[in-house]
Formats: structure tokens, C-alpha cells, sequence
């Protein structure tokens, strides 16, 4: 498999700048009705204080679209992002569990959405946070299904000594394959132990 680079669409920035209007316009008239009501030299150092902490968002917002980068090779998943501390990602196929594709109601009006990527440990404690977000992606199934089609073709052998066939991911008797590894393990262990 050829390595798939992408990057958020431009409507995801899209998308974070009215949540950003969302926040500054309501607040900003709120402070122009206070401006009335209140100690004029408080009120001015709060509103300053809140429009300098507004703009640096919009900065960051911006910085923040620039840096995301995903990309799918052929034998994981990897996410770049980060302004001030960046941040890689890289999940192999074989630890993924999970992949979803979440279009909320303003995604779909832009055609964008994000394809979560899940491992096993993600689905602990944390109640299913993904380990890694696509965000702002267009191609939903074209990517969903570039990631399953990697998952399906990565082959897990056994341990030296194992009797059995090498295992695929993707085999339809899932239940049948986990008794197989299990089957497998206790051997393995059974001879360690010589029993």
C-alpha cells in the first residue's frame, strides 16, 4: 500500500473560527452593557485582558490548522500536531480496535468530518477516547476504508514452538480465531512448564 498523506480541509478552520465567534461576539456585547454599570477602570483592565487572550486563540487557531498532518502506511497510522509542543502519534495495525467516522451537524453542512482511530487501551478507563483524530478530513470512507483494508492485510504470527497456522486479521470467525490464540498461549505455557 502506497503511504496516503492528508490534511484538515480549510472548512475545519472554518468550523473552529465561528466557535470562536461563537464565545467573542455574546461576551463583547455583554461588556458593552456592563461598561455602564461598572467601575469604568476595572472593567477596562478585565475587557483588555479578555481581548488580548481572544486574539491569541484566533493566532493559535490558525497555527494549530497549519501543523495538523495525518497519514496512513502500510503498516500504521500517524498524526502530527502541535503549535508550541508538537506532538506524533503512531499506531500500528495490529494495536488499532476501533475506527469511526463522527460527522456532527455543522460537518456535514461543510462536507468535512473525523475519523477516529481506537486501540484497546483507549477503550479503558478513559470511556473510548480515541488515541488518534483525523479532524476536518473530506474523503470519510475513502480513508476509513484505507485504514480497515491495512488492518485486514497485517499478519500476526505465532511464537516458535506454537503449533497452527499463521492467523489474518480480518478472518470472520472472530470468536473461533480468539479461541485458536488462547488454545495456543496455553500450550506455549504448558510447555514452558513441562507439564
Amino acid at each position: 500500500m502506497n503511504a496516503i498523506l492528508a490534511r484538515p480541509e480549510k472548512e475545519q478552520k472554518t468550523i473552529w473560527l465561528i466557535i470562536w465567534m461563537v464565545l467573542f461576539i455574546p461576551i463583547l456585547a455583554l461588556c458593552v452593557v456592563l461598561l455602564f454599570t461598572i467601575d469604568k477602570l476595572i472593567f477596562g483592565i478585565c475587557t483588555a485582558g479578555w481581548v488580548i487572550v481572544m486574539a491569541c486563540e484566533l493566532l493559535w487557531i490558525s497555527a494549530f490548522y497549519r501543523s495538523l498532518e495525518y497519514a496512513i502506511n502500510r503498516d500504521s497510522v500517524r498524526m502530527k500536531k502541535g503549535v508550541f509542543w508538537r506532538k506524533q502519534v503512531t499506531i500500528p495495525y495490529p494495536k488499532i480496535t476501533n475506527v469511526d467516522v463522527i460527522q456532527g451537524p455543522v460537518q456535514r453542512m461543510f462536507n468535512i468530518g473525523t475519523i477516529h482511530v481506537q486501540t484497546a487501551g483507549a477503550a479503558g478507563p478513559e470511556g473510548g477516547k480515541a488515541e488518534l483524530k483525523m479532524m476536518g478530513v473530506r474523503d470519510l470512507s475513502g480513508l476509513k476504508d484505507a485504514i480497515m483494508e491495512g488492518i485486514k492485510g497485517y499478519i500476526i504470527s505465532r511464537p516458535e514452538g506454537v503449533k497452527g497456522e499463521v492467523m489474518e486479521i480480518g478472518e470472520s470467525d472472530t470468536m473461533g480465531r480468539i479461541l485458536k490464540e488462547i488454545t495456543a498461549i496455553r500450550e506455549l505455557i504448558e510447555k514452558q512448564h513441562g507439564q
